[in-house]
């Protein structure tokens, strides 16, 4: 299946997962506008790094994954784009990662596994890239607080009802949200996903909300347009 974007088109078929809204709403999202290097974490097919290209043209993206046919497929999808010579990918766990790469990130972006204890999916590759048998909030922060900037900030999207234990963790490693999205189906609805930006220093701001419809069966929010607009053909 190809995925076509205004400047590039991205093949999924034999990533452990597929592209998929919140993939490109976190990818919308985070803000890497001055960010020289950047690690994508649980790259996929490699969607969220080819993302990252775009929006920013002078950044290095560095994107891993511990599946190893979602590596191939993101290294096939960079070697087609307009930005292969900044991309790179490697098919090696984060915890492995963060201990063995000398260098800092400035920005660390990651839509990650965030079931506990569920049932599993039927694909192996598919299990362990949602569930966090092989990827637990506090190694996720544990190695991300090793390999970050002292600049820089995280950018995630995790379920609502995940996201007090993800900022507890996160405190536990003295990263602290800086910018908080809640992302909603359509109005009247219940708040599904949760975009959090991380930094080292607490701040103050106030959350946000989106809606990704305008209602039931109706078409995209003009707000989603909007912030899609740059990839969508």
């Amino acid at each position: 299946m190809i995925f076509r974007f205004k400047q590039f088109a991205v093949s999924h078929a034999n990533s452990s997962m597929k592209v998929g809204t919140d993939a490109v709403i976190l990818g919308s999202w985070a803000e890497v506008k001055n960010s020289q290097t950047i690690l994508d974490i649980g790259t996929g097919s490699g969607i969220i790094a080819l993302m990252m290209a775009q929006k920013n043209s002078e950044a290095q993206i560095n994107a891993i994954d511990i599946d190893e046919n979602s590596i191939i497929e993101a290294l096939q999808n960079f070697e087609q784009s307009t930005w292969n010579e900044r991309l790179k990918a490697e098919c090696i766990a984060l915890q492995n990662f963060g201990l063995s790469y000398e260098n800092h990130f400035d920005h660390i972006i990651s839509n990650p596994p965030f079931f506990i204890k569920s049932t599993p999916a039927p694909e192996k590759a598919r299990h362990n890239a949602r569930h966090t048998d092989t990827l637990s909030a506090d190694d996720f922060f544990k190695y991300s607080k090793l390999l970050l900037t002292e600049t820089g900030k995280i950018s995630l999207i995790i379920p609502s009802q995940s996201s007090a234990d993800w900022i507890t963790t996160a405190e536990k490693y003295t990263l602290f949200p800086s910018r908080i999205t809640n992302v909603i189906s359509y109005p009247d609805k219940p708040i599904e996903r949760i975009l959090i930006e991380f930094s080292n220093k607490k701040s103050s701001f106030e959350a946000k909300e989106f809606y990704i419809r305008k209602g039931k069966g109706l078409g995209y929010s003009d707000e989603h347009i909007q912030l899609t607009q740059d990839f969508y053909l």
